[in-house]
């Protein structure tokens, strides 16, 4: 059964192969809080965690301690990032895939990246995870008082314009190749 879980140190080693997994499929891991590769450091909002950084197990512990201190506002707002609520999915101390909840949109999450970001390693695909996920995420901005939640996919990705239809989506809009679905918590 999968577990949404609080990133944690002792999880180094499955952590470790879950990225291998997304590297070698060209995948990039959304909703784990790593740093993409290609972002200029003066883009970097708060701390720079590289993938390549994390296999040293102090660097990693550092970052799994720093990623739930972001759902504070003051912590997040300090970095010019908005609050948010990141977990893990796991399964039998494997890591399978990726959850971020922002709690609010600024400018940048309106248009790019919406209230809930996800992901799910290649071979943990086509099990639910995803929608799983996304379901709890919901339920998450609910209890904040949260009324609608913004949801964006690639315009090419089917599978997870798929997952948020499935978690009660509807489209708005297509802007810079990004499908803009908006979800009514109030119900």
């Amino acid at each position: 059964m999968p577990e949404l879980v609080v990133p944690r140190p002792s999880l180094h080693s499955p952590f470790l192969e879950a990225l291998a997994e997304y590297a070698a499929a060209g995948d990039y891991p959304h909703g784990s809080g790593i740093t993409p590769d290609h972002l200029p450091l003066d883009e970097v909002r708060g701390e720079p965690w590289f993938a390549g950084d994390l296999a040293d197990p102090e660097r990693f512990a550092a970052y799994a301690e720093a990623m739930p201190r972001l759902a504070d506002g003051d912590v997040a707002r300090g970095f010019a990032m908005v609050p948010d609520t990141k977990r893990w999915i796991t399964e039998r101390d494997q890591v399978l895939g990726f959850l971020s909840v922002r709690h609010e949109l600024n400018d940048f999450r309106l248009e790019e990246g919406g209230h809930i970001g996800y992901s799910v390693r290649p071979s943990a695909r086509r099990r639910g995870l995803a929608t799983y996920a996304c379901a709890w995420g919901l339920d998450h901005l609910r209890s904040l008082g949260v009324d609608r939640a913004l949801i964006t996919c690639d315009d090419d990705n089917e599978a997870s314009a798929a997952t948020i239809l499935r978690n009660g989506g509807v489209l708005e809009d297509v802007r810079h190749g990004k499908r803009r679905y908006w979800v009514d918590l109030r119900a």
